[in-house]
């Protein structure tokens, strides 16, 4: 049984070569991974991709015209988003933190839960949308 390994298929051709196949799965470098699609995931733009046009989400600033009622909008985005182009979560909940320091950012947490093998282990990514728009994690 090939592991899923820590990379995504992009990842695993970028990197080439011949690959060591092992039956036990690296969680810490599984996570990485994760974090690494999601920063695409969450900073593409929809429209942008020709070959999928709902892939990413769109401009922060035109979702959060309607601040501070646009939150919801802008974690349901994010929950589908994850959902959608990154199945090695599940169980997918963003929530609002809020920032009495930073009023011209936004942050998230995202929870979820690992879908590879006989692990379902527990993830939290910390989420900030700065200013300009751009997306940054942290796991």
């Amino acid at each position: 049984m090939p592991t899923f390994n820590e990379r995504t298929l992009l990842e695993r051709l970028a990197r080439g070569g011949k690959q060591v196949r092992t039956l036990s799965e690296d969680t810490n470098a599984l996570v990485k991974s994760i974090l690494r699609n999601l920063q695409k995931i969450l900073n593409a733009r929809q429209g942008h991709a020709p070959a999928q046009l709902d892939f990413g989400i769109p401009a922060p600033s035109e979702i959060t015209t309607n601040f501070p009622e646009s939150i919801p909008l802008m974690q349901r985005i994010i929950r589908d988003s994850i959902e959608k182009y990154e199945p090695r979560l599940t169980s997918v909940n963003v929530v609002h933190v809020e920032s009495e320091d930073d009023v011209l950012s936004l942050r998230f947490q995202i929870t979820a839960k690992l879908a590879l093998g006989q692990q379902h282990a527990p993830v939290l990514f910390d989420t900030l949308v700065d200013g300009s728009g751009h997306i940054k994690l942290q796991g």
